[in-house]
This record gives structure tokens, sequence and C-alpha cells, in this order.
């Protein structure tokens, strides 16, 4: 996947290793030497009377999920990918990278070595409903996201003491060969106490993985918890009726004044009107 952030699900790499470091690092990953996890699928390549929205339901009616194969400025490729099989290799990568290649019935002669650019699905059942594939050619660099994912959480040393860890940045972007992509960044939360955080600079990567993401950016960080000051609120909460109470009253006493005031006025020009109706009359 090249370029901006992936709207769908990224997709997954290689065995996790772990290593022992000497002292505690803010910090894991994926050694360079362990290669990209590495998916098969066979799809069938769809001409373009099955293309559009109706042809496109029917293949999912049939266990298909519409997809595009594009890159490398060539012409877009639309197949058809078996959806139970794509959703059970989804489910074994766990979000992690991976290279897939494509083995196209009715297309090209080669297998297609491709990373998965953007997944859609159902809103209602959230079932796949279309893939973007990006064709990649293993010695040229590509622009890939790679998941963080902060662990030992339980063991963070500033929530332990009260605060609260936040965890801001759920992807990295890199630039580097398809078989150095790296499967995931692995964050250790343990050594954090409050106040501390962990920027994408901070961040140690393989040899020829180039980090494109702003290095300013915050991953992770320890906030100190702010404690709730129940009494004023409730002193607040508590003043608040009593003046909405004084002030409507006041308002509506005055009112009531000027009605008052004005009603006599008005008896009395009724009462003036009186004796001269009666003086005419005699």
């Amino acid at each position: 996947m090249e370029g901006g952030d992936d709207k769908g699900s990224s997709v997954a790499g290689a065995m996790r290793s772990r290593e022992t470091f000497a002292e505690p690092l803010p910090y894991r990953f994926r050694p360079k030497e362990f290669p990209v996890k590495q998916m098969s699928l066979s799809v069938k390549s769809r001409p373009d009377s099955q293309k559009g929205t109706a042809q496109s339901k029917r293949l999912r009616r049939d266990g298909f999920v519409p997809a595009e194969i594009y890159g490398h400025g060539e012409t877009n490729l639309s197949v058809s990918v078996p959806a139970k099989e794509f959703a059970r290799q989804l489910a074994a990568l766990k979000g992690e990278n991976a290279l897939f290649t494509l083995t196209v019935e009715g297309g090209p002669s080669e297998p297609l070595v491709v990373l998965v650019k953007e997944i859609q699905y159902g809103r209602m059942d959230h079932s796949l409903w279309h893939c973007d594939f990006l064709k990649v050619k293993m010695n040229e660099k590509i622009r890939v996201r790679v998941p963080v994912r902060v662990v030992n959480a339980e063991a963070c040393a500033g929530a332990k003491e009260g605060g609260t860890l936040q965890h801001f940045l759920r992807s990295l972007e890199v630039f580097c060969l398809p078989n150095q992509v790296p499967e995931q960044v692995e964050v250790d939360a343990a050594p954090l106490v409050i106040g501390a955080s962990i920027h994408v600079s901070d961040l140690k990567v393989p040899e020829g993985v180039k980090v494109t993401t702003d290095p300013m950016t915050v991953v992770v960080m320890v906030a100190e918890q702010i404690a709730e000051e129940v009494k004023p609120v409730e002193a607040a909460a508590a003043a608040a009726p009593a003046e909405g109470a004084a002030a409507e009253p006041e308002v509506l006493t005055a009112k009531k004044k000027e009605e008052g005031e004005a009603a006599p006025a008005a008896g009395a020009k009724a009462d003036a009107k009186k004796p001269a109706e009666k003086a005419e009359k005699k």
C-alpha cells in the first residue's frame, strides 16, 4: 500500500521474535533477518460483464469478494476472491503485515505479489465487502503502515502509581523493501512513569527501514489522573436553583406591579366617563 492512511484492515507479517535487552527499552521490533510472512491465494479474473453493483452483489451471494489489483502504473485488474479462505487468512494474521502471492485464473500467467491496501466491510453483518491489492516488486521500496501495539500495560509503573496509560498512535508508516516490512512495532509500557511519553523518534526499527511518520507524534504516554472535586460541584449545583428561584419571582413581581398600577388607572378613566355620561343625559 502506498501513500496515505489505509481505511481498511492492514494485514500481516512474520513470526514474532522477542529479544532480551540488557536494559528495559520502550520499544520492540522484528529483526531484519526474519522474512515477512507470505500467504498464497487463488483468485479469478473478472471480465467487464461481471463489474457493477448488481454483479458485485451476485458475487458476494456466491461466496466471493470483489477486488482490484493495481500498481506500477499498470492497468487495474479486477478479480474475485474466495471469501471464506480470505477471511480465514486475515483472521490468522491478526492485523499484521504480510505479502500475498496471488494466482489469477484467467489472468497473468505469473503469480502476482501484493499487499493489502484497503479492505471494506459490510455495515450490517461486517462481512468482507471489497478489497484493494497493491502490486509490489521485491527490489522496489514501498510505503506501508505497521501496527503499533502496547505490551505490558498491566505492569506499567505509572499506572500502578495512579496514572492513566494512553495509547495515541495505532499504526506507523514506514518506507522499505517488501521483505523488510516489520510485522509490527511493540511498545513496552512497563518502565513508563507518570508524565513519561514515547514519541515516534524514540522508536527503533531494523536497518533499511525508514519511518516516515512525524517523529514528534506521541505514541503512548502516562497522564496524571485528575481527582474529581465533588464538594465544590455539589455546592455550585445547589446554588444554581436558589439563584434561579430568586430571579424568577423578581421578574414576575415586577410585572404584577405594573399590571396592578395600570388597572386602577384604567378603572379611574372608566369612573370619570360615567359622571360625564350622566351629566349629558340630564
